[in-house]
C-alpha cells in the first residue's frame, strides 16, 4: 500500500486506521508498504476523500482499492 502526493492530509486514514497511517507534517504516511490483509486498510483507502491510498495484492500486483 501506499499513499500518493493527492493526500490532503484531512486524518481519516489515521483514524481508521491508526496501526498503519500516522501524520507527518500534515500529510498521512504509510507505516508499513506491505501488511497482512486488514479490513481497517481497505476501510481507510476507500473512506479516502481525496482517494490517495492505493492498496495492491502483494502477490499479483492488481489494485485492491480503491475502486471506481
Amino acid at each position: 500500500m501506499r499513499v500518493t502526493e493527492n493526500c490532503g492530509g484531512c486524518g481519516m486514514c489515521v483514524m481508521t486506521a491508526p496501526r498503519y497511517f500516522h501524520l507527518v507534517d500534515g500529510l498521512s504516511q504509510a507505516l508499513l508498504s506491505e501488511v497482512d490483509p486488514d479490513d481497517a486498510v481497505l476501510a481507510a483507502a476507500e473512506l479516502c476523500p481525496m482517494t490517495a491510498i492505493e492498496v495492491f495484492d502483494a502477490d499479483t500486483g492488481a489494485a485492491v482499492t480503491p475502486t471506481p
